[in-house]
């Protein structure tokens, strides 16, 4: 026989999960307003990486890149995939792969091995932010904050030169972050779900139905998302 003691990891009940991200949520609002690390669009705030750092350290959680490989096309390297790991305790609890490429703004006005660094560089960084946001995108919604990490914002999304203000019917919502969060839920009878409580939507897919809802609609079917994902992250 053996003297070891069995160690079973302690699982916190609901209740006990709400209550600590709701403290989280009061925090990062607090060090996010007085540090500014996010992007404002449209009337939503972004959290930037600096942020979600914030949440993991909340959770004892940190991020470590496993790998950073090039991306090919022709023979030619158009850009680096980082690999990041969220490490907790000695365990990894997380993690998350991205791209960024040689064209993207980061890289631009540089050359040489100057634009290859700043496109590795800015692979771990989008890979962070993406691992971070799938463990806790919960807190920063929480905290009145978009679940999408600035660092994944788009041209179009943030108004570039060539880009119009969304219709009333798009207001309160991101479709990169629906897609996001229909994946993490799952939800697949979404569908279902939008023709039962608004019967007068338009459209085949989840997309033009959400397009053609009114900005109460779109409201109600945002609320619901959220709640599923709150109830995701407590499961």
């Amino acid at each position: 026989m053996t003297n070891e003691l069995a160690v079973q990891e302690y699982a916190p009940i609901p209740a006990e999960v709400v209550e600590n991200a709701t403290t989280q949520a009061k925090l990062l609002m607090d060090i996010v307003e007085k540090t500014k690390c996010y992007q404002a669009i449209h009337g939503k705030k972004y959290l930037q990486v600096e942020a979600w750092e914030t949440i993991g350290a909340f959770n004892r959680a940190h991020a470590e890149t496993k790998e950073i490989k090039p991306i090919m096309k022709d023979g030619e390297v158009i850009g680096y995939e980082a690999h990041v790991q969220l490490w907790r305790d000695g365990h990894v609890v997380g993690g998350a792969i991205m791209p960024c490429y040689l064209s993207e703004n980061c890289c631009r006005g540089k050359t040489g091995d100057d634009k290859h660094k700043a496109c590795m560089s800015a692979a771990q960084t989008f890979a962070t932010s993406k691992a971070y946001r799938m463990n806790y995108s919960y807190v920063a919604i929480l905290a009145g904050y978009q679940p999408m990490p600035a660092e994944e914002v788009t041209n179009d999304m943030s108004g570039g030169d060539d880009s119009k203000e969304k219709p009333d019917s798009l207001a309160t919502i991101d479709m990169d972050w629906l897609r996001g969060a229909l994946e993490e839920i799952p939800w697949p009878d979404c569908g279902k779900w939008l023709r039962e409580h608004f019967p007068q939507a338009r459209g085949v897919s989840i997309k033009t139905v959400v397009e053609s809802l009114k900005p109460k609609e779109l409201e109600q079917f945002v609320a619901e998302v959220q709640k599923r994902l709150e109830a995701k992250a407590r499961s």
